[in-house]
Formats: structure tokens, sequence, C-alpha cells
């Protein structure tokens, strides 16, 4: 038998971990066009805002390559999968202290307009994801030089 120590750190992160997704889903269950968030073993951080011509995303991965993400465009919205494995040849029971979080993760983004799934510029640099997704131009609508034409 195995004796694990009891590290309140780590207790206490997990807890914020779901609390943290439960009130992620709360506030989905208040949009149903929101897919609710996934039980993922863990969540990477993202920043998503929108410019004039696309809407950028930010997120958090380190420890992860661009190999170890999957990228899913459609329409107005965008699904990032991954997974974070452990890299250390201990074992989980042998660690003092354990804060990082690993496994699997899968975070979804919608959008007020459709993107171009054929224009998405991904850009990875010390563990951030950069995702420029220009927005999808209407059809029958002709722009040149900032003017539009229907």
């Amino acid at each position: 038998m195995s004796t694990r120590r009891w590290d309140p750190v780590r207790d206490l992160l997990t807890l914020q971990e779901r609390m943290n997704r439960l009130f992620e889903e709360s506030l989905s269950r208040g949009r149903p066009q929101e897919p609710a968030v996934d039980s993922s073993a863990w969540s990477p951080l993202a920043d998503v805002y929108e410019t004039p011509d696309s809407f950028v995303v930010l997120m958090e991965i380190p420890g992860l390559s661009e190999e170890d993400v999957d990228v899913d465009v459609e329409a107005d919205q965008i699904t990032l999968r991954g997974e974070r494995r452990m890299t250390s040849q201990a074992r989980p029971e042998s660690f003092h202290r354990m804060e990082r979080s690993y496994g699997h993760f899968s975070r979804t983004f919608r959008f007020d307009a459709e993107v171009d799934p054929a224009d998405v510029k991904a850009h990875f640099r010390d563990g951030l994801l950069r995702l420029d997704l220009r927005k999808a131009t209407p059809r029958g609508t002709w722009r040149s030089r900032g003017e539009s034409f229907e």
C-alpha cells in the first residue's frame, strides 16, 4: 500500500478549477447557442477579441507544440483540442507538490459573424498560440478600398 501525501494547495487548485468550470457551465445555460463546457482534464486560459476584419484567439498552452493542438473552424465557431502529457518519469504518488494540470482539453469559442476557414493564420511561440480568423465576406458583396457594393 502506498501512502500519498496530502497537499492542501493541490486540493485547493483542483477545487478552484472545478468551480471555474461550474461557473462557466452556469453562464452557458443562459445562452443556448453556446456549447456546454465539457469535462476536460484542464482548460487553458484564452483571450478572444475582435478587430474590424478578424477575430483573434490567444491561448496559453505551455509545454505543448503545434502538433499537439487540433484546430477545427466551422462557420461562426472554432474548437481547439489537445493534450498535455507528463514529461517527467516520476510517478504521481512520488510528487510532493503537483500544481500543473495534465490531460486532454477542448475549448470552443463562438463568434458574432462567420469566419473564413480557408483564411486562418496561426502563430505559436513560447507557449502562446495566436489564431487570426478573418471574417467571411457575405456572398454578393465586393469590397475595394474600403467601399462596399452589394
